[in-house]
């Protein structure tokens, strides 16, 4: 019996180990559709988020399906560098001089780990040798297909509205590495926030979800997707990476394709 036994308990342990190491490296494309009565023509937005340094074993898939989706912008939304460790930091530039090869204009904001981390400073001035937008509690106006939009970028630690200076004719974006940073100071103009950090939980359950997610404490109401918050609209990315450690189930690394819709 115990001949079985064994061999049955080590395969089932080589096939969990196989489906988390997939779930954690093998990036997947979630489209979604966001409606507001702002647009008058579709815009299409490619978020990616919490990449934490890590390795896609599917590159040329993820830039494909962007490629393909053709977006008007791209938005990082923090935790692209996993806090500033040479090796890691080298995998995160490595993967933005990949996206910025697309020429598809970029956004980016700070999340925790690139903050806490050491090369910050070092992290920023690549990132804008790549010309990607860094967005430090300020904001940026821009005109898409005869949309006006508004797009504010906070910073985790030290946030701040102070510069957040639109109006209700705009479209209003807030990226926030942090969904709680924005719904604790919410202004009715804020029509759309786009967040990552709580990697949807990681290991998330049927009918249950996620059990803990960074910040949201457990069986968290915000972990990831579309959520509608008093008279805006959260998106939360789930992630391309992991903290910590690799680990992952029944949520699989992800970037989201975008689309606002007029409603």
């Amino acid at each position: 019996m115990i001949k079985i036994v064994i061999p049955i308990i080590l395969i089932l342990l080589l096939l969990l180990f196989s489906y988390i190491f997939y779930q954690c490296k093998w990036a997947k494309e979630v489209k979604v559709n966001i409606y507001s009565k702002k647009i008058k023509n579709d815009i299409r937005i490619t978020q990616i988020s919490d990449f934490h340094s890590n390795i896609l074993k599917n590159m040329e898939y993820f830039k494909k399906k962007i490629l393909e989706f053709n977006p008007d912008f791209i938005i990082l939304t923090g935790d692209i560098n996993d806090y500033g460790v040479e090796k890691k930091f080298n995998r995160a530039i490595d993967f933005l001089e990949k996206l910025s090869k697309l020429k598809i204009k970029t956004f980016y904001i700070t999340g925790n780990h690139e903050e806490a981390g050491p090369m910050l400073d070092d992290f920023i001035k690549k990132i804008e040798s790549l010309r990607i937008k860094y967005l430090k509690n300020d904001g940026e106006f821009i005109e898409i297909k005869d949309n006006k939009i508004y797009i504010y970028g906070l910073s985790f630690y030290n946030y701040s509205f102070e510069n957040y200076k639109t109006n209700d004719a705009n479209l209003n974006i807030i990226l926030s590495h942090y969904s709680k940073n924005v719904r604790d100071n919410l202004d009715d103009t804020m029509d759309i926030i786009f967040s990552g950090h709580t990697h949807g939980g990681q290991v998330r359950f049927p009918f249950i979800g996620a059990l803990l997610a960074p910040g949201e404490g457990y069986f968290p109401k915000f972990d990831k997707g579309l959520f509608k918050y008093k008279n805006s609209q959260i998106y939360i990315d789930s992630g391309l990476g992991n903290t910590l450690m690799d680990l992952r189930f029944l949520n699989r690394i992800q970037f989201s394709n975008i689309t606002i819709k007029r409603q």
